[in-house]
């Protein structure tokens, strides 16, 4: 059976051009390109006269099924875009997947792609990335780069010169005009430059000049959390939310105050990490007891579940996963309470007058009172 083939070519100074890869479009029975004006420029300065059939995102899904049988009957095809690696950001996915699902053999080429030069060169971190590719344009476009106030890995992302100010002036606003990037145009060309800044300063030229040429933006990840701890990603806690009513119907909530940083001062519920070796629901009890002092078995009381949240702002230490338990203790007077652990203080405040409390609990109480 024939093989199809995807061959990278040049983002912009023709010699980027492989000899494995000329060897391959030369050799095959047919190419299918994205643009056969731009690709025959290509293919006329190596001397390649292989067939050039169209292929891109209009069509791509129509001829899909003709191409897989024509790999079937025996014709080797090799599939090349105007610039850079097929299904990057290019037509190829759809058909790479049919030739899969079929049992055809494909193989890629390695070669020029444009967000790896960009990556490197721009002197953020390349360890680890995340490729966007172009945001949307309409649709979801909000949504997606809200997403990406929350990416740690730097960000590669492709924009036309048109759009350009704009996607700028959007990233600014949602992940802070201080966030560094750099934007890289016409890599490999005559004409290529990096230029380096915050997102706000990047914008600020772009609105007053005119942009050219196609662009690769790389911009910083999410800094890293300033107090960190040695613990799994994302992080297990259980919280407890515990009210008392009194007989003139008032009620209270039991809050504590931390005494270590970065929570010295805050006022939250009682909770912390859950051991590897305990339930949700005990790791609750647990810290309610270590904190306040309170056993709910003294009261004949039972943990009851309330809602599991996840927010990648949660606190200072990053993101966690937290069970929320609660209960409810009818009595004449309030239970004495004790700070005890990590807490400074523990204090029961009528819920008419709360203090400001630390991380999302403020949420998750307003989420319980009107649950």
């Amino acid at each position: 059976m024939a093989r199809l083939f995807l061959v990278p070519t040049p983002v912009g100074n023709l010699s980027d051009f492989t000899r494995r890869a000329e060897e391959v479009l030369k050799a095959c029975d047919l190419i299918l390109a994205e643009d056969t004006r731009t690709s025959g420029k290509l293919l006329q300065h190596y001397g390649i006269h292989t067939p050039c059939r169209a292929y891109h995102q209009f069509n791509e899904h129509k001829i899909c099924r003709q191409v897989t049988d024509m790999l079937r009957q025996g014709q080797d095809i090799a599939v090349i875009t105007d610039a850079g690696t097929p299904g990057i950001s290019d037509p190829g996915f759809l058909l790479v997947r049919e030739c899969v699902q079929e049992g055809i053999e494909v193989e890629c080429l390695p070669g020029a792609t444009a967000f790896v030069p960009a990556l490197v060169q721009s002197g953020f971190p390349c360890e680890r990335f995340a490729f966007e590719g172009f945001l949307p344009h309409q649709k979801g476009r909000n949504a997606r780069i809200e997403q990406l106030k929350w990416q740690e890995r730097t960000m590669i992302i492709y924009e036309s010169p048109h759009r350009i100010a704009k996607t700028l002036r959007q990233l600014a606003q949602a992940l802070g005009g201080e966030r560094k990037a750099c934007l890289c145009r016409e890599i490999s060309k005559v004409h290529a430059e990096n230029k380096r800044g915050t997102l706000q300063e990047l914008a600020d030229f772009h609105e007053r000049n005119e942009a050219k040429g196609e662009m690769v933006l790389i911009v910083e990840g999410r800094p890293a959390p300033c107090h960190s701890y040695d613990y799994p990603r994302p992080a297990l806690t259980a919280d407890f939310l515990l009210v008392a009513r009194l007989p003139d119907d008032s009620r209270h909530l039991l809050l504590v105050e931390r005494k270590n940083e970065p929570f010295k001062g805050c006022f939250a519920f009682p909770g912390g990490f859950v051991n590897e070796d305990e339930t949700l629901e005990r790791a609750a009890v647990r810290e309610l007891r270590e904190e306040t002092g309170i056993r709910l078995k003294d009261y004949g009381l039972q943990a009851l579940p309330f809602r599991p949240y996840s927010d990648p702002e949660r606190d200072p230490r990053g993101r966690t996963v937290t069970m929320t338990y609660h209960a409810l203790l009818n009595c004449d007077t309030l239970p004495e309470v004790a700070a005890e652990d990590d807490a400074a203080e523990a204090r029961w405040f009528n819920v008419e007058s709360l203090p400001p409390l630390a991380f999302d609990h403020e949420r998750i109480w307003q989420d319980f009172l009107h649950r």
